[in-house]
């Protein structure tokens, strides 16, 4: 399946918070033609959130009404179904979906815009209660390197929408070079604890990095610098190459060397342990996120 260049592409976001943002900047900034056809909308609540999004992004339509006649018009036109990604707080969700549910309705089920939800929690039965029958819904988890169109996505989607999870995916690989669609939609959950949270965890073990560097002396900007680009390069070997991470670690851990005596103290103090109780508490807070 292939984007038409000459069809425009109509994507809403309902909310305009930081992944939303993140996802906006992402598109608009890529070269790919179809983006350059692409038609946007964001909304907001507050007067001020407006405001802010309208300076940032001048050629979008941002409006603090979901229900806007300007949204839905678009929605009607093309032959590419339009995606309109809920990118509210998890507890609005219940709110938001019964509120858009009369204007969906109102749209013939095969153009009808696919709704794309950007939140762990939410199940896809749950919105199914809540949207018209046939509306097609794509559970998406995304993380925020979106923003520089190196995210890392999973997709779970509802039995009837198999043809537009591939137009999802193929509208979100402009900002998320890895798209995994998963089958079992409990596997969502583990991917929003582990992909999803990934960013914050790699920025505190950066964070820690640094801290101990600057307490043996290294100025913080040199110290910044260099973990972040190892950082980096740590993570565009892994994926270069066909060898295990495993494999990869024990190349750097020289027997009897300075970096094998480093990682033998943090498997020795439980490391992987604490990760996977960490990622067992995010997965644990997703879970509590569903309600009837």
């Amino acid at each position: 399946m292939t984007i038409s260049n000459q069809d425009p592409i109509h994507l809403t976001f309902i909310g305009g918070g930081h992944l939303a943002q993140a996802m906006i900047s992402g598109i608009v900034s890529s070269a790919n033609p179809w983006t350059l056809n692409c038609n946007i909308s964001v909304t907001a609540r507050r007067a001020e959130h407006v405001q802010q999004l309208k300076s940032r992004y001048p050629y979008l339509l941002v409006t603090d009404d979901n229900l806007d006649p300007r949204i839905w018009k678009t929605e009607h036109n093309g032959t590419t179904p339009p995606i309109l990604f809920l990118c509210t707080r998890p507890a609005d969700i219940p709110t938001v979906a019964k509120q858009l549910a009369p204007a969906l309705e109102s749209i013939d089920p095969p153009v009808r815009p696919t709704v794309v939800t950007m939140c762990p929690g939410i199940t896809i039965s749950q919105l199914q209660d809540w949207l018209p029958t046939g509306t097609a819904i794509v559970r998406s988890m995304p993380n925020t390197a979106v923003e520089v169109r190196q995210g890392a996505t999973g997709l779970s989607a509802s039995e009837d929408a198999a043809h537009c999870v591939k137009h999802v995916k193929m509208v979100l690989e402009e900002v998320s070079p890895l798209v995994t669609i998963v089958l079992e939609e409990s596997m969502l959950d583990v991917v929003a604890a582990v992909s999803g949270s990934a960013p914050a965890h790699f920025f505190f073990v950066i964070e820690s990095m640094v801290a101990a560097a600057e307490s043996l002396g290294l100025p913080r900007e040199a110290a910044e610098s260099l973990v972040i680009q190892s950082c980096l390069g740590a993570g565009s070997l892994a994926k270069a190459t066909s060898k295990p991470v495993a494999n990869l670690r024990k190349e750097v851990c020289v027997p009897g060397g300075s970096t094998e005596k480093a990682i033998a103290h943090l498997d020795q103090n439980g490391f992987q342990e604490l990760f996977k109780a960490a990622i067992q508490k995010s997965l644990d807070a997703n879970l509590k996120m569903r309600f009837c």
